[in-house]
């Protein structure tokens, strides 16, 4: 999967808002650089970074085990229920999985349930930065048409923007930006290979996890 470091999206970002005569304020330097694994929508974490270290909290609660949670999806109009786990992230939210579809890997700034190759969905936490200025990076980085879109989800109805990349390699990709508080925020991206014969499966799982998300 690609990498694009954090520091050439603020590149970017300085060239387009300078242009706009706005004047936002300087991330942190080293959130930034910890958050580069997902800005582009793409993660490749190890064994070596799951995320087993309650210290690294941003004021969250305490590191919890996953918690056994039916997922309720629907497929070929059919309304389905997987034996799942509530995930509780030191990264500030929780979300439940399939896990015998998802295999889940933690790394530095968030977690990436997997199923394969370009089958995914990743959720980061970006410090230094807000919605807004996530937003504007990706749509520069991925050439994604502004269409302002907001939608509502998670348990909450929380509200985020959407970005739809047009398929590319034959990989549906899609990124949801969502403000945790000031300078602070969650990066969800959704990513299936359209000719994978589970690719139905891979896309009703991962709405349905979507929508259990929950800010904790």
């Amino acid at each position: 999967m690609r990498r694009m470091s954090l520091w050439i999206l603020s590149a970017l970002l300085c060239g387009a808002l300078c242009a706009c005569t706005a004047a936002p304020a300087s991330p942190d330097t080293a959130s930034s650089r910890s958050a580069g694994q997902t800005l582009t929508g793409t993660c490749t974490p190890t064994p070596a970074e799951e995320d087993t270290n309650p210290d690294q909290s941003w004021d969250v609660p305490a590191y919890q085990p996953d918690v056994d949670t039916p997922l309720d999806y629907q497929l070929d109009g059919t309304q389905r229920t997987a034996a799942g786990l509530r995930h509780y992230s030191i990264q500030g939210y929780s979300m439940v999985y399939d896990p015998a579809t998802f295999t889940r890997q933690g790394f530095e700034n968030g977690d990436a349930y997997l199923a394969g190759a370009g089958n995914y969905l990743s959720v980061s936490r970006i410090n230094g930065m807000d919605a807004a200025t996530v937003r504007q990076g990706l749509i520069l980085q991925e050439n994604i048409p502004d269409l302002g879109q907001q939608v509502t989800v998670g348990s909450q109805g929380y509200t985020a923007h959407t970005l739809v990349v047009s398929p590319k390699d034959g990989i549906f990709r899609q990124f949801w930006v969502l403000e945790l508080e000031e300078h602070s925020t969650l990066l969800v991206e959704q990513s299936y290979v359209m000719a994978d014969e589970n690719a139905p499966l891979y896309q009703a799982l991962q709405l349905a996890m979507l929508a259990t998300l929950t800010i904790e």
